[in-house]
């Protein structure tokens, strides 16, 4: 991975735009399917419970995962 250097709150606030990004795509794709949470429609669709929905429960295992990474970065600029 490239590393560069750059103000620390630059990289805060471009953190926070891209999970607020992320947060809007899963809850729109979880209203979509009408489902309470991101990792519900997850095993709903893994145990076939929701036709056609295994495209957006891939899209949303990648999201929590850009996600639960920013948020490790978010916390590594605040320490």
């Amino acid at each position: 991975m490239t590393q560069i250097s750059m103000d620390k709150d630059l990289a805060k606030d471009l953190i926070d735009s891209k999970l607020r990004n992320i947060k809007t795509q899963i809850s729109e794709i979880v209203e979509k399917w009408n489902q309470h949470s991101a990792e519900i429609l997850i095993q709903l669709s893994r145990e076939g419970k929701l036709p056609e929905s295994e495209i957006d429960a891939i899209g949303l295992t990648n999201l929590l995962q850009k996600k639960f990474e920013l948020e490790k970065y978010q916390r590594d600029l605040e320490d």
